[in-house]
């Protein structure tokens, strides 16, 4: 099976200079854990997900923090660039799902930006998987 399968098509892109605080409100707004983020041009420059906010979160919140540390990572915390992941692992749509799940399992994550011209057409997710997995329970069942 094809990514371009599976994948989910509408996928909510976001900005570098986006607040962590309106990032939490579109996440919670779609039900979604994560979103590509995108320079002016679409193109795919980082992914951020709600583990990304929930250590931003922790830093902002913490009260032991030194002077040196706050100088350092003054206003880091508070804006999407400053949290999400950079080097951003990606599929295509041609991309065979098992070798991408293999991926996804092997480096952790939960969720793979699906580009074409270096832009998000879609995305793939662990939730994807269990989809598959049920629909194959499904598929058994009719035989």
């Amino acid at each position: 099976m094809k990514v371009k399968e599976l994948m989910t098509r509408n996928v909510l892109a976001v900005k570098k200079d986006l607040s962590i605080r309106k990032l939490v409100k579109l996440l919670d707004k779609h039900k979604i854990t994560g979103a590509p983020v995108v320079d002016d041009d679409g193109k795919l420059i980082g992914i951020v997900s709600s583990k990304d906010v929930i250590r931003a979160i922790d830093h902002l919140i913490r009260v032991h923090v030194s002077i040196e540390e706050q100088q350092e990572n003054k206003g880091k915390f508070n804006w999407i660039e400053g949290v999400m992941t950079p080097n951003v692992i990606t599929a295509l749509e041609d991309d065979d799902v098992q070798d991408v799940f293999k991926i996804m399992v092997d480096r952790k994550i939960h969720r793979i930006p699906v580009v074409r011209d270096n832009k998000p057409v879609g995305i793939i997710s662990s939730l994807d998987a269990c989809k598959l997995l049920s629909g194959l329970d499904d598929l058994k069942v009719k035989k």
